[in-house]
């Protein structure tokens, strides 16, 4: 989880510097890039894939608890209404990214035919 946890510092700082410095078009490289850490959490790491999309989403939580109500003033309530929105889309993906590759674990492997023929 540590890693999950210090994945999560880096995608929500690096979506944090793209909000303030105008580089809107990186934000649409973060929802896949919070998919396949949650993917990857589960695959090597062998996490449950909540425990995974909490580990990779809770770094931000304090950090849009106060982004949020402070970007009201300032940019009504509308525009700051993306502090939440990103927090969700990245759950949503890690969720989704950690679910596929849990899935595909927990399938049998087709068993082989040993009937002779």
């Amino acid at each position: 989880m540590f890693v999950g946890v210090l994945a999560g510092f880096l995608w929500f700082f690096l979506s944090f510097a793209a909000m303030f410095n105008g580089v809107f078009v990186f934000l649409l490289f973060l929802p896949p890039a919070y998919a396949l850490s949650g993917s990857l959490l589960v695959w090597l790491f062998r996490l449950p894939p909540i425990h995974a999309a909490f580990s990779l989403v809770g770094p931000a939580l304090p950090w849009v608890a106060w982004l949020w109500p402070a970007t009201i003033s300032s940019s009504g309530l509308v525009k700051s209404l993306v502090w939440p929105a990103l927090l969700v889309t990245a759950f949503g993906m890690s969720v989704f990214g950690a679910q596929v590759v849990a899935s595909r674990r927990r399938r049998k492997p087709a068993q082989a035919d040993l009937t002779p023929a």
